[in-house]
C-alpha cells in the first residue's frame, strides 16, 4: 500500500509540540533498542520506549498579564526566591502542573472561537506509540524463540 506524503511515518526518535505554557513545550518519544554481544558468544537485547515531557511550570503563571509590571515583576522575583531556598534547604523542589497535547474551545458564552490544538500532533503520538508497541513485541517473541533454541541446543 502506497503511503501519501502527509501521512505520519514513526521514527525512532520523534518530538511532537504541546500547546501547555509556552511554545518550548515538547513530547520527546525514543524507541531505544541495545544489542550486545558478550565475550562468550551470547547476546543481551534492551528495548525501550521513552516518553519524556519538557513542559515550561512556574507558579507565577497563574498570574495576570494585565497586571502592573512592577507588581508582576515582583511575584516573579519572590517566587523564584522562595523556590531557591526551598531546593538550599531540602535539595529538592517539586512542580506540579498538567500537560495538554490536544485541547480546543468555544465558548458560546463569550462569542470566542479558539483554534483546535494539537490534533494531528495527538494522533501522531498515538499512532507512534502502537507502531513501537508492536515493534518491541515483535523483537521480543523473536529473542525468545532465539533464546529457546539456544537453550535447547545446550541441552542435548
Amino acid at each position: 500500500m502506497k503511503q501519501s506524503k502527509s501521512e505520519f511515518e514513526p521514527r525512532n526518535t520523534e518530538f511532537f509540540e504541546c500547546d501547555c505554557y509556552g511554545t518550548n513545550d515538547l513530547i520527546r518519544a525514543e524507541y531505544s533498542k541495545w544489542v550486545w554481544k558478550n565475550s562468550d558468544g551470547t547476546e543481551s537485547n534492551d528495548r525501550e520506549l521513552n516518553i519524556t515531557f519538557e513542559t515550561h511550570l512556574a507558579d507565577w503563571d497563574k498570574y495576570d498579564i494585565r497586571a502592573n509590571f512592577l507588581v508582576k515583576f515582583w511575584q516573579k522575583f519572590s517566587w523564584r526566591i522562595r523556590n531557591a531556598f526551598r531546593i538550599l534547604l531540602t535539595g529538592v523542589i517539586t512542580q506540579r502542573g498538567y500537560f495538554s497535547p490536544c485541547r480546543s474551545l468555544v465558548d458560546r458564552k463569550e462569542s470566542t472561537v479558539e483554534n483546535m490544538f494539537g490534533y494531528q500532533t495527538t494522533k501522531n503520538l498515538a499512532k507512534w506509540l502502537d507502531t513501537k508497541a508492536d515493534e518491541i513485541k515483535a523483537d521480543y517473541e523473536a529473542d525468545l524463540v532465539k533464546w529457546e533454541e539456544e537453550r535447547k541446543s545446550v541441552t542435548i
